[in-house]
């Protein structure tokens, strides 16, 4: 095991809240229930028990032979859970419908690209009862990419980055499992202002569909700055984005949903700074009110030569990019962010990081979390099938030294992995964690604490590709404070 400890710097102002101011097929689709919840900016995993639970997942990439997905379904608890997948797809083609059962502290997965053919495959899985846990593996040529579904549908999402440059590709995947049309607007931000093409002005989303838009095929080819909102004016719905990357110093693929609502405080667990890298977070206003960011750098030791960054002016309806490279004196190595308003929800943020692989680059795009969702526990229901260094890096948010254990769900329950239990992790500091016992491989996992935490996954990529992907586990709710949507 490769642990990394290190103790915050000076501008850690104390945890989070002093830190920052505190089956069978058929064809027939299933109508989407639509429930009141609580507001849910992000993935979660919860352990309440409703008559059914609903996950909706971003969508996959299932056109031919070269790529494909997986929906996978965890299921913790000591009893199997019955429940149905839909898939929702691209090009016309109608939705389909299957039962599934996932056995008891198992996982079910099902392969997309054998069930439906489209340009993009979205789904819809409902569980009998709670806890089960839904994630997606997209699988392409240029990398896998894996993001966790969600629980809820949205009338807004916004994505902060954006690529067309050298003739890389971003695609807004646009899915409604309800059985009703979604009409909705799309605004795309460039370093030049606003743009709101008319095609895209109550452009309708048809019942149990999905709908990709292709950014560069309409006039927005070699954006470096590329911002997204989608508002439906009627209706809700869930969207993604996936880029596939050619140049212009990105190379890969990512596949992520958008962040339902703007925040006030958006965190990161692993970021990374030193020779070949560039990192880079990209911060969107989509508010009528001008914003100042403050950036603050956690999980580095205290040095002299570190200076903490300014803070940032980000006006309304307008983009900005910030460098790690022009902080002075930051360390190479690993590090945590996060970024505060200290006023009104105001910004979407995602932290785009290209790193060496091998004799190229890759590049990773993670989207930031939200405050409510620092908690002491958390899930990996897509972790590792063979030995990966490296694989977990995680943030301990508390001013209080810690300890973490790694659990391995499997026929008898949740076991801790021995070579992955009490790993010290002090106040404020962050470690990274090898997923190489063979008794993690294949299964979902649990990361667990006395304190909050921060968990970033970074997974092999596949196809014999150098460098990894990353993506958030799962947090466990319990502990989350949510609220209700900001209005803008």
């Amino acid at each position: 095991m490769n642990r990394r400890s290190s103790v915050t710097a000076a501008v850690v102002l104390l945890g989070l809240g002093a830190t920052v101011a505190l089956g069978r097929t058929s064809p027939a689709p299933t109508t989407a229930r639509f429930g009141a919840a609580p507001f849910a900016s992000r993935p979660f995993a919860s352990h309440r028990s409703p008559i059914t639970t609903t996950w909706y997942c971003p969508g996959v990439p299932a056109g031919d032979a070269t790529v494909g997905g997986d929906i996978v379904v965890a299921n913790p608890t000591d009893t199997p859970k019955q429940g149905r997948v839909t898939l929702f797809g691209s090009d016309g083609v109608a939705p389909l419908s299957q039962d599934i059962t996932v056995p008891a502290r198992d996982i079910f997965t099902l392969s997309v690209t054998k069930a439906l053919s489209a340009t993009f495959v979205s789904a819809m899985v409902e569980l009998d009862g709670g806890e089960g846990i839904v994630e997606q593996r997209a699988l392409f040529p240029a990398g896998n990419a894996v993001a966790s579904c969600i629980t809820q549908t949205s009338p807004t999402w916004y994505f902060a980055d954006g690529f067309t440059v050298d003739g890389s590709t971003d695609q807004i995947i646009l899915t409604n499992p309800s059985a009703d049309s979604v009409s909705v607007n799309l605004a795309f931000i460039t370093k030049t202002g606003k743009r709101e093409p008319s095609a895209f002005q109550g452009d309708s989303v048809a019942p149990h569909s999905v709908k990709v838009v292709s950014v560069a095929d309409n006039g927005l080819k070699d954006e470096a700055v590329l911002g997204v909102q989608v508002i439906a004016s009627r209706g809700q719905l869930i969207v993604a984005r996936a880029q596939h990357y050619f140049g212009g110093n990105r190379l890969g693929y990512s596949l992520s949903l958008g962040a339902p609502a703007p925040s006030e405080q958006v965190w990161f667990a692993a970021g990374e700074s030193g020779t070949g890298i560039t990192e880079q977070y990209v911060m969107f206003n989509p508010t009528s009110q001008d914003a100042t960011v403050d950036v603050t750098v956690l999980g580095l030791p205290t040095t002299a030569a570190f200076s903490a960054p300014p803070a940032i002016p980000v006006p309304a309806g307008e983009i900005v990019v910030f460098d790690t490279s022009t902080v002075a004196g930051l360390p190479p190595g690993l590090h945590s962010m996060v970024f505060s308003t200290l006023a009104a929800p105001a910004i979407v943020v995602e932290r785009v990081l290209t790193k060496p692989a091998g004799d190229k680059i890759a590049t990773s795009v993670v989207m930031g979390t939200t405050a409510e969702y620092v908690v002491p526990r958390w899930y990996v229901p897509i972790g590792v099938d063979a030995a990966a260094t490296n694989a977990l890096v995680v943030y301990n948010v508390d001013g209080v030294d810690t300890k973490i254990t790694v659990k391995a769900i499997g026929p008898g329950g949740e076991v801790a992995v021995p070579s992955l239990t009490d790993l010290p992790v002090t106040a404020a500091g962050l470690i990274t964690i090898d997923l190489t016992d063979p008794s993690v491989f294949g299964r979902p996992l649990v990361v667990e604490s006395t304190q909050r935490l921060l968990v970033e996954r970074v997974l092999p990529r596949g196809h014999s590709l150098r460098g990894g992907s990353g993506s958030w586990a799962l947090p466990e709710c319990g502990p989350c404070n949510f609220s209700s949507p900001p209005s803008l």
